[in-house]
Formats: C-alpha cells, structure tokens, sequence
C-alpha cells in the first residue's frame, strides 16, 4: 500500500498574497473526504509549487491580542472593537508572513508503512505529497496512516466493540 492510497486529493489551497482573512475563509470551507475541518492548509506558488503551510495554530497566534492572555477580566473592553481590530489586522497580514516556509513533504509512491515511521519519527501530523513531477498532489494525515495500518496489521476492519 502506497501514499497515495491514504492521502486526501488536494482540493484547497492558499497562494501567498491572499490575506489572512480570505486564508481564514478557505480553512473554514476545506473539508477532508469524511467531512472533517482542516487544521492545516498548503500554500502554493503562481506555478502550483509547494511554498509552505499555514496551520490553525499559526493563525490563532496572528489573531490573538496578546493582552488577552493577561487579563481573565473582560468585562472593561468591548468585543465589537477588538473584533474590528482583528478583522483589520486579518485583512492586512498575508499568508506569506505566518507560513511555514520549510515543509516537509514525501512522495506519492512511498510506502504507507515508511510514511507512518516518518510521521512518528518526526512528530508531525500531515505530509504534503508529491507527484512525480514535485507538484503537489495531496496530503496524507496521521490519523488516516493510523487507520489503515492498524486495519492491516491489527485486522480490526471487522472488530466491534
């Protein structure tokens, strides 16, 4: 079993002159097949090459006023200005400033079992995959890796508990 029998289709995308704001609106709309949000989203060059990755948490970091984390009373502020503030802020920072530049990627063809000992080694969640061509083609998440391994090597397909 291969990669690309595991990874989700590339379907969403960022390019790195789209603000944070449209950058929020895409993560919000990009479902992976089993209709799950995602946490994480590629960005991609004016030539469809991998530039980098923006994840939920790069954005949090972005959006989150650092006086919020030092005050527990707010109640003395007012939401409607710090939501202004925010949607300001969102809409001047572009994706190529909170990206990640150095992603690590692994090729469609690879083994399902070399990628899960490259996410566990590296501890990440998701691999952008690549094409022959170094397109991008997808990406493969650890809970997927996770499921079909143990459904191959577990036989936990018809398990009910």
């Amino acid at each position: 079993m291969k990669v690309r029998d595991v990874m989700e289709p590339l379907e969403h995308w960022l390019n790195p002159e789209m603000n944070l704001h449209e950058a929020i609106g895409v993560m919000h709309e990009a479902r992976r097949g089993h209709g799950l949000s995602v946490n994480a989203i590629v960005v991609l060059d004016s030539e469809r090459k991998l530039a980098g990755i923006v994840s939920t948490t790069d954005i949090l970091r972005t959006i989150l006023p650092p006086e919020m984390y030092l005050d527990d009373d707010q109640e003395h502020f007012s939401w409607k200005i710090l939501r202004q503030d925010r949607i300001e802020k969102t809409k001047k920072t572009l994706v190529r400033r909170i990206m990640t530049e150095d992603v690590r990627v692994i090729r469609a063809d690879v083994s399902i079992m070399r990628c899960a000992d490259r996410l566990l080694v590296e501890q990440i969640r998701r691999l952008p995959v690549i094409g022959l061509d170094g397109s991008v083609v997808g990406v493969v998440y650890l809970r997927d890796v996770y499921n079909t391994v143990s459904d191959l090597l577990c036989d936990t397909q018809g398990l009910v508990v």
